[in-house]
């Protein structure tokens, strides 16, 4: 058999071959790996549709009791009036899209801090109480702005890379 027969047997049996049958490539393997993780790590974080609509006053309740700390504080930190909104507990009640994408920067910013500790409770105790590398701020009430969160994302990264504040 010549080479430009070879060729051709090889160039049919890859043609005939089904294709999901096939073993994925390698690099297929770590994307499929990178999705499952992305997935898992995005779980619980709502969509930007979510958030134009409204999360749920429930969501604000769940996170402070998920942060072990005062409804109220929470409130505070992402720009609501508990009393504006009757101190009404779930229900159909709604945040503005404005609290709602403050609450959904609070959860991000506490999903980092978890992977950078490792722990849900490191990362809570680290995100409530008063940090040397902010200035003696507690890392929670800088959330309540956008220069604020930067600066607990640098700190963040920071101490997830070994580097001295």
């Amino acid at each position: 058999m010549t080479i430009a027969h070879q060729r051709g047997a090889e160039i049919e049996s890859l043609q005939t071959h089904d294709a999901y049958s096939a073993p994925p490539l390698a690099g297929e393997y770590s994307m499929a790996k990178r999705r499952s993780r992305r997935r898992a790590k995005n779980e619980g974080v709502p969509s930007i549709e979510q958030i134009r609509a409204g999360l749920p006053l429930s969501a604000l309740d769940a996170l402070a009791a998920e942060l072990n700390v005062e409804r109220s504080v929470l409130a505070h930190i992402v720009g609501v009036s508990l009393r504006t909104r009757g101190g009404k507990r779930g229900g159909d009640t709604r945040l503005g899209s404005a609290a709602s994408d403050r609450l959904a920067r609070v959860r991000r910013i506490r999903d980092l801090a978890t992977h950078v500790f490792g722990e849900r409770e490191k990362a809570n105790l680290w995100l409530t109480s008063p940090s040397r590398g902010l200035n003696r701020e507690i890392p929670l009430r800088l959330l309540d702005t956008d220069l604020g969160t930067q600066r607990v994302q640098e700190i963040l990264g920071q101490i997830e890379h070994s580097m001295p504040f």
